[in-house]
C-alpha cells in the first residue's frame, strides 16, 4: 500500500468514523437522559379550551444543602389555576408546564402571571388518556449541549468521510 494513501486517505476517514462515532454516543446519552429524567412530551397531547381562574406566586426557599438548612436564595413558582372541558366533564389544572415543579426568579415568575391575567382564555393542553392531567405551555427548553455536541460530532464526521472520499477520487482519476 502506498504511504501517502494511507496518510491521505485512510486516516482522514478513520478519523470522520470516530468523530461520527463519537456524536452517535453522545446522541444516544441525550435520548437516555430525556427517558430516565421522566421528561413529558406534550406535542402529542390534545388541545381544548380553557379559562384561568386564580394566579398566584408560591415562594420556595432552597437550603444550602440537606444537612444545614441554611437559605442561600428564593425561587418562585407561578401557579396558574384553570378550567377546562374535555367531552363534557369540567376539569381544574394548576400546571403551567408539564412534568417537575419549575422555579423561576421574582421578576420572571411576575412576568410570566401578568401574561396570564385572570380570567384570560387559554389553550390546554392535555393527556388523551388521563384528561385531568394538563399543562398551558410546553416546558422550557435551555440549550441542550450534550445534544449540539452529539449533532455537529456526527455531521462533522459524515462531512470528513465524505470529503476525503471525494477528494481520493479527484485525485486518483488525475493520475489515471
Amino acid at each position: 500500500m502506498d504511504p501517502t494513501f494511507a496518510f491521505y486517505f485512510l486516516l482522514p476517514v478513520i478519523f470522520g468514523v470516530v468523530i461520527s462515532v463519537m456524536g452517535v454516543v453522545f446522541l444516544f446519552i441525550d435520548s437516555r437522559r430525556k427517558k430516565e429524567s421522566g421528561q413529558i412530551e406534550i406535542e402529542d397531547w390534545d388541545t381544548t379550551g380553557g379559562k384561568i381562574i386564580a394566579t398566584r406566586i408560591n415562594e420556595v426557599e432552597v437550603p444550602k444543602d440537606n444537612t444545614s438548612g441554611v437559605i442561600i436564595n428564593h425561587n418562585f413558582e407561578p401557579i396558574i389555576e384553570y378550567v377546562y372541558t374535555v367531552k363534557d366533564a369540567e376539569y381544574h389544572g394548576n400546571r403551567l408546564f408539564p412534568g417537575d415543579h419549575i422555579y423561576f426568579s421574582e421578576p420572571i415568575a411576575l412576568r410570566i402571571l401578568k401574561d396570564h391575567p385572570l380570567n384570560m382564555y387559554v389553550p390546554v393542553k392535555y393527556n388523551p388518556d388521563n384528561p385531568s392531567e394538563s399543562s398551558l405551555e410546553k416546558r422550557p427548553e435551555g440549550t441542550n449541549y450534550i445534544y449540539l455536541i452529539g449533532l455537529i460530532g456526527t455531521s462533522f464526521g459524515v462531512l470528513v468521510c465524505c470529503f476525503t472520499t471525494v477528494m481520493i477520487f479527484l485525485i486518483m482519476g488525475k493520475y489515471k
